[in-house]
């Protein structure tokens, strides 16, 4: 029996066509979930048979629309996205396959990602995850697949500044499965953040970051 994976988006651009260029994928998936801030869909948007849409007229963040959409997906397997970012179809379906084949729950499933926009694209790879390194910078693909398991363990994303991160470093810490897959999966077009900039570097403290998401 293989492992069934739900594709969960995000919106929060108001660009149609973005929206539509992150559903066009949804086909690979067995389940897609859109959460849209509004009380109707926007007109444009193109919704994939397999795919379910969730209305909430008042403004929400993007971790409040992913925990409301993991919530409702009925998949083993979850692939948290926003609609900024594109996939590479044949990569993505290639990872799909090999995610549906993998044994156990206990597991993520993380890959190279293509930063920056039309104009320039960067490869971002780290395929080494240890708790010290990623305290120094953010490791982890925000669209990495895992088992909805690792999720309720950590109780979803919390709300605020770096909270992927945060979602990552609680993941680190329960000495979960990351397993590396070397091929990029996705675009991401405002880049993924490797380091702290400047001005977060001169507040942000290590030591509070982890109490607070303890």
């Amino acid at each position: 029996m293989t492992n069934k994976i739900s594709l969960v988006l995000a919106t929060y651009n108001p660009n149609i066509s973005m929206i539509n260029q992150a559903l066009k994928d949804c086909d690979l998936f067995d389940e897609a979930i859109l959460h849209v801030n509004h009380k109707e869909l926007p007109q444009g948007i193109i919704v994939p048979k397999n795919c379910s849409v969730i209305f909430q007229e008042e403004r929400c963040t993007v971790e409040e629309a992913l925990n409301i959409g993991i919530g409702q997906a009925t998949s083993s397997w979850i692939l948290p996205f926003t609609d900024d970012d594109m996939f590479d179809r044949q990569a993505l379906s290639n990872v799909l396959t090999f995610a549906r084949e993998h044994k156990g729950d206990e597991a993520i499933i993380y890959y190279p990602v293509f930063t920056g926009n039309e104009k320039e694209w960067n490869l971002w790879s780290e395929p080494n995850i240890t708790l010290e390194n990623l305290l120094d910078r953010n490791l982890i693909p925000f669209s990495s697949i895992y088992h909805k398991s690792v999720w309720q363990m950590v109780g979803g994303y919390k709300i605020g500044e770096f909270s992927d991160w945060a979602f990552w470093i609680q993941v680190v810490k329960a000495n979960y499965e990351f397993k590396f897959w070397n091929t990029p999966v996705y675009y991401h077009r405002h880049g993924h953040k490797l380091t702290l900039s400047k001005k977060q570097a001169k507040t942000f403290n290590k030591e509070e970051f982890l109490r607070r998401i303890a």
